[in-house]
C-alpha cells in the first residue's frame, strides 16, 4: 500500500550536493525520531538538532568527499523527501569485494511512497556497476519496519550482531547482506 498523497507522484533519485544539506539533516532527525521511538530514549531523539547535522552534512557535501562513498537523495515534486549514504564497509570481515549502506531515510510523512526503494535500487546498481558482490548493512534489531523493508528487498540477515554505543545508553544492531 502507497502513502495515498505521494502514490501519483514520481519519484526521482540524484546525487546529493550541498544545498541538500539543510533537507537531509531535517530527513534525519525526523527520520530517526520517528522511526526510534521506543527503541532509543525520548530525551534523546527530542534532543537531536537539525543544525548541527546540517553543519557535518554541509562539510561533507562541500568537500567533495562523496566520490568513492556516494549520496543521493529522492524527490518527489523537485521536493527531497530522502536520501541515502553508501561507501567502503566498517567490518573487517566484509571482503574486499563488499560495499555498505551506511543510512537511508525518508521523511515519515512519505514512507511507503516508493522513495526508500528507489534510493536502495540506486545504490544497489551503482555498487554493482563498481565491482561489489556483497553489500551490507547495519540495522536497530528491534526496527522491525526497516527489517521488513530490507527483507522484501532481498537483504537476508547474516547473523553478526554488536552493540552501538550512543553515548549514555546501548543499541543491539544486526546486519544485513545482499549477495550479486
Amino acid at each position: 500500500m502507497s502513502n495515498p498523497e505521494t502514490a501519483d507522484r514520481a519519484v526521482a533519485v540524484r546525487r546529493a550536493t550541498a544545498t541538500d544539506a539543510r533537507a537531509i539533516a531535517e530527513i534525519n532527525v525526523t527520520g530517526w525520531q520517528a522511526a526510534y521511538r521506543g527503541l532509543m530514549p525520548d530525551a534523546f531523539l527530542d534532543s537531536l538538532s537539525v543544525e548541527h547535522r546540517e553543519r557535518a552534512w554541509r562539510a561533507r557535501l562541500e568537500s567533495g568527499t562523496d566520490a568513492g562513498d556516494p549520496a543521493w537523495v529522492a524527490e518527489i515534486g523537485g521536493e527531497p523527501v530522502g536520501y541515502l549514504v553508501s561507501g567502503t564497509p566498517r567490518d573487517d570481515d566484509a571482503g574486499a569485494t563488499a560495499a555498505e549502506i551506511y543510512a537511508v531515510y525518508v521523511r515519515p510523512d512519505t514512507w511507503r511512497s516508493g522513495a526508500g526503494r528507489r534510493l536502495m535500487d540506486t545504490a544497489v546498481d551503482e555498487w554493482w556497476r563498481r565491482g561489489a558482490t556483497t553489500l551490507l548493512l547495519w540495522v536497530l534489531e528491534g526496527n522491525r519496519r526497516a527489517r521488513a523493508f530490507y527483507e522484501a528487498l532481498g537483504w537476508v540477515a547474516d547473523g553478526s550482531r554488536k552493540t552501538y554505543d550512543m553515548g549514555g545508553f546501548t543499541t543491539l544492531e544486526v546486519r544485513y547482506r545482499l549477495k550479486r
